[in-house]
């Protein structure tokens, strides 16, 4: 056991724990999981390839297909030919997908914004610094050995709405 490992764990479930009380704050209204996360990419990103999307939410294309034809059947997105390169489809969120995440987004920041307001000004200024070095480590690569084993064993979506 390394000095890092206790660190490791406690940091995993408290981030686990914050994701799950930030997903209870609004109904998925049917939607997967894996649906939220490539719908909030393409909200966050704008229009994108399916190749693209699929690369960015580590799943593989046929998965991402998938996903978008539910996606696309709800009116959540739309897929248009790609002016730069007629062979490709693009992925675009619709008005409806747009205020649909609009107010998953809105009713998670609310409640985080009443758990803060609830902390001292030391506490939030702790969390502020601690956002930043979250950031830090989520842009980090892993080592090639579990993006290995991630890619073989299929994914998990990255992140659900911000």
């Amino acid at each position: 056991m390394t000095e890092v490992d206790p660190l490791a764990s406690e940091l995993r479930l408290a981030v686990h724990r914050l994701t799950r009380r930030l997903r209870q704050q609004t109904p998925t209204d049917g939607l997967t999981l894996t649906q939220l996360s490539a719908l909030s990419v393409i909200w966050r990103e704008g229009p994108l390839t399916a190749g693209d999307l699929a690369t960015k939410e580590q799943v593989r294309p046929p998965s991402i297909t998938r996903v978008l034809t539910g996606l696309e059947s709800l009116g959540l997105v739309q897929r248009t030919e790609n002016p730069r390169d007629g062979r490709q489809v693009l992925v675009r969120i619709t008005d409806e997908g747009d205020r649909r995440l609009q107010e998953y987004v809105r009713a998670r920041e609310l409640w985080l914004e009443r758990q803060l307001a609830a902390m001292t000004d030391v506490e939030r200024d702790l969390l502020a610094r601690a956002s930043g070095l979250l950031d830090r480590l989520a842009a980090q690569h892993g080592d090639e050995e579990t993006e290995e084993a991630s890619a073989a064993e299929g994914s998990v979506p990255r992140a659900v709405v911000g």
